[in-house]
């Protein structure tokens, strides 16, 4: 018994087994080193130890017909394969592999070392080498066939060190397995039946993904090429009908992420994308051989990554970016921020350092981009950027002005900006350049929020983004509470610091929110500019109201019941909007068919302009959280018939769900609707009483419900004790409400008194921007100038009045009166010298 496990292990099988273990350590070091210098290091190892194993097996004879062959073959193809894949990490021809088809070949590896003990091995190990046999059999032959064109090449360079000799390694496999299964598993039934069954298995999965991807590809087709174009794109007609799967988005991602049969990548060699997805270019087998097979999806890539975008809200990685930036991550995090409580009110700066980790050779700077996912309401404030070391604040100006600046120089003069933009539902985008290879960059964006009422609680929630990697990322928090107000629970890791600060330090994650017992809205006010800004409390207000006309807003978040419910109870005229056939009053004969056409689509886009009379319809609606933006459709007929429409009209919205779509949201957010998110108990109570909300927002008065306040301006300039964020907040707000339907506009530049409120209260808005420019020259060049009269970048503990002019000469006079009462002596001898 002892030389029967004995025997399995000859000496040439064993150093085998220690070279395959060096080659996979070579492998992973490629892997760490692709794009370094020293890319080359781990596949010259990995090949010569290839090759000083074939010829040493060679000319010890170990490869003539003995019983130690199979195992020596075994190690052969293995290592064969290890280096094959260690060349390619420095000479591509496959991207990377999807996680599947690289779990299947570490089994086909791991099966051919065992077969050299097929005979030794008990009755059910035997039956799982047969099952890994069988259900891997495919992979291989795929291989081989997608290396065919290369097979020539690879027989003429195989005159250079052997190097080409990994091309077969495919092949190699097919040879090895199939001489098993002749030897070993075919004559024996049980063995035979085992292999063919799974088999089976592997082809009907492949014939089972074939057909689905086949029935998505013409989905989306259809849905594409039948859309109607004359209002809306036909991406938003595809996105509102595709099927929600795996295999959908892998189509959505042909080209972009994965490889596919006649479709080249979007990158390209100068690693200079226009986009790039937050995923690795991967080659997945059953995607390639689908396509091969069944074609690659015809939809133009940019409308694939608008339909993604609002799919799996991707709209990050759809901004279009000058440099690459996918060798960045975020390092670190800093958070600091006043809380004020009492005031329904905060204030956070948030530092991070991104570092560029690139090895490859001609690597150049990249741009690293940043989507921040601010709180409800909040505005960002201020912007900083470390140049040379030294923190250099942004100035304000127009988003025309700032776009120009940034682009022209990023993109010709490759000099040290960073830029803030607007964009819709409560985001923003940094840009920061150039991060250099190697190298870090730090900036600061300080962001002015209200905090949400939650039943008796205000809560605190941070700022979260998408952009450069953060898994890695250490974090440091400290939150002031101002005014002594206090905390009784604290997130997960805070802790109490020093006097009314609490603290977080550890890996980032902005997973949390803090909870803060709710006294009631304190009254406070800040003067500026002859302006008076009043923090008063918000309750909400109703007024008489009678609908005549609904509107039902159905989509896929609509269930059959609450449909039956509402139509059993609304008296009046009831409507729904079909994208085919218009506005149709909904009847008893309609009614489940128009349901089932319009409960099949993932979101809806009311047409609001087609509400006949506006004042007494009240649209209901319940809404997912995707749909398009409202910027999405503004070279389209249906915003070009919004705009005016809502120039000149209001309408109600009740949303009965919990969720709110981004295009009703920006328009909620512009003040184009009198909007209401309640109960359908509610909505009936509403109905029964004939009250409805009223809106109480003007020139002069604006309303953040969500966080039960209301900001009042008149006309005051009497110094007043209170943050600069009230006015900062009321500009945000009445920006939006002033710009109403035409907030996605892409000329506001004639919006002169819009972009001075801008200006004075230096916050971010569809109009102006935050930018940081490496000289002064670089200023004067873009004519972007710093306005004095203004409340300047934000910062900590940042609150009270600015002084006026006449309270600056009376600031003056009174030192100049002090200072001469205090020397008063020295003036009278100076005097009496002369």
């Amino acid at each position: 018994m002892e030389d029967r496990i004995f025997k399995p292990f000859p000496a040439s099988f064993v150093l085998g087994l220690i070279l395959v273990c060096v080659s996979l350590i070579m492998f992973v070091v490629s892997c760490i080193t692709s794009s370094d210098f020293s890319s080359e290091f781990p596949f010259l190892v990995t090949h010569l130890l290839l090759l000083g194993y074939f010829f040493g097996c060679w000319f010890e004879g170990s490869l003539r017909p003995w019983y130690g062959r199979r195992k020596i073959m075994a190690a052969f193809v293995v290592l064969l394969l290890i280096d094959a894949y260690t060349v390619n990490n420095s000479f591509t021809v496959f991207q990377s592999a999807s996680v599947w088809s690289a779990i299947m070949l570490v089994c086909i590896c791991a099966n051919m070392l065992t077969f050299g003990f097929f005979e030794v091995l008990p009755e059910w190990a035997r039956r799982l080498q047969c099952v890994v046999l069988g259900f891997t059999f495919l992979l291989p032959f795929y291989l081989a066939i997608y290396l065919l064109p290369l097979y020539l090449i690879g027989v003429i360079g195989l005159i250079a060190i052997g190097l080409s000799i990994v091309t077969f390694s495919p092949v190699f496999i097919i040879w090895f397995n199939l001489r098993m299964v002749r030897k070993l598993v075919w004559p024996v039934r049980a063995y035979r039946l085992t292999y063919l069954w799974s088999g089976a298995l592997s082809v009907s999965i492949v014939v089972f993904y074939c057909v689905i991807y086949a029935l998505d590809k013409s989905a989306l087709e259809e849905a594409y090429n039948t859309a109607n174009e004359e209002e809306l794109p036909a991406w938003i007609t595809a996105s509102q009908h595709t099927p929600n799967d795996f295999v959908t988005e892998q189509l959505l991602k042909t080209g972009v992420v994965y490889t596919s049969a006649g479709i080249r990548s979007e990158f390209t060699l100068w690693n200079m994308p226009q986009k790039e997805y937050d995923q690795k270019i991967t080659h997945d087998p059953l995607f390639m051989t689908a396509s091969a097979l069944l074609g690659p999806i015809d939809i133009p890539v940019e409308d694939r990554f608008n339909i993604l975008s609002v799919m799996y809200d991707k709209r990050h990685y759809a901004a279009d970016r000058l440099w690459t930036g996918k060798d960045l991550v975020t390092t670190s995090v800093t958070t600091r921020a006043d809380i004020w409580p009492q005031y329904h009110l905060s204030y956070t700066e948030n530092t991070y350092t991104v570092r560029n980790d690139t090895r490859r050779r001609w690597a150049t700077d990249e741009e690293a981009i940043y989507t921040f996912h601010l709180p409800e309401g909040a505005v960002v404030t201020s912007l900083s950027l470390w140049i040379n070391n030294a923190e250099e604040k942004a100035v304000l100006t127009t988003q025309a002005k700032a776009d120009s600046a940034y682009t022209t120089i990023v993109g010709k003069q490759r000099r040290d900006p960073s830029v803030v933009h607007w964009q819709e539902g409560n985001r923003v985008i940094v840009r920061v350049f150039p991060v250099p290879q190697g190298g870090e960059r730090k900036f600061k964006i300080g962001v002015t929020a209200p905090l949400k009422a939650a039943k008796g609680a205000v809560l605190y929630e941070p700022v979260w983004f998408e952009g450069p990697p953060h898994e890695q990322a250490v974090y440091n928090a400290k939150l002031n509470m101002q005014n002594g107000a206090r905390v009784t629970k604290y997130p997960a890791g805070f802790f109490a610091d020093k006097g009314n600060t609490i603290e977080k330090n550890g890996k980032y994650n902005a997973d949390w929110q803090l909870e803060i017992p709710d006294d009631a809205i304190d009254n406070a006010a800040f003067s500026f500019n002859g302006q008076r800004y009043t923090l008063l409390p918000y309750k909400a207000d109703y007024e008489f109201f009678t609908p005549e006309n609904f509107y039902l807003d159905i989509n896929a978040s609509w269930s059959h019941d609450e449909y039956q419910s509402m139509l059993t109870r609304l008296k009046g005229n009831i409507w729904a909007y079909h994208p085919l056939r218009g506005m149709i009053a909904v009847t008893d004969e309609n009614k489940e068919t128009l349901f089932d056409e319009l409960h099949a689509q993932r979101f809806s886009l009311f047409p609001f302009h087609r509400i006949t009379n506006p004042a007494t319809a009240l649209v209901i609606t319940s809404a997912d959280s995707i749909s398009p933006q409202l910027k999405d459709l503004d070279d389209f007929n249906f915003r070009k018939h919004l705009r005016p429409f809502f120039t000149s009209n209001k309408v109600r919205v009740f949303n009965f769900s919990d969720h709110l779509s981004p295009y009703l949201a920006t328009l909620r957010e512009s003040r184009s609707l009198i909007y209401e998110q309640e109960s359908l108990r509610l909505l009936y109570a509403h109905l029964a009483e004939n009250r409805f909300l009223k809106r109480e927002e003007d020139s002069s008065q604006v309303v953040i419900a969500g966080a039960d306040m209301r900001i009042a301006r008149s006309t005051d300039s009497t110094a007043a004790k209170g943050p600069d964020h009230l006015a900062r907040l009321f500009a945000y707000n009445a920006i939006l409400q002033e710009l109403g339907p035409k907030v996605t506009g892409t000329d506001l530049t004639n919006e002169t008194d819009l972009i001075g409120m801008a200006k004075a209260a230096y916050v971010v808005t569809p109009l102006s921007s935050l930018i940081v420019l490496e000289t002064q020259e670089d200023y004067d060049r873009f004519k972007i100038k710093e306005d004095a009269n203004s409340l300047q970048n934000a910062s900590l503990k940042g609150h009270g009045s600015v002084p006026e002019p006449h309270e600056w000469a009376l600031f003056i006079l009174a030192i100049a009166v002090l200072t001469y009462v205090r020397f008063e002596k020295l003036f009278k001898r100076k005097k009496h010298l002369c």
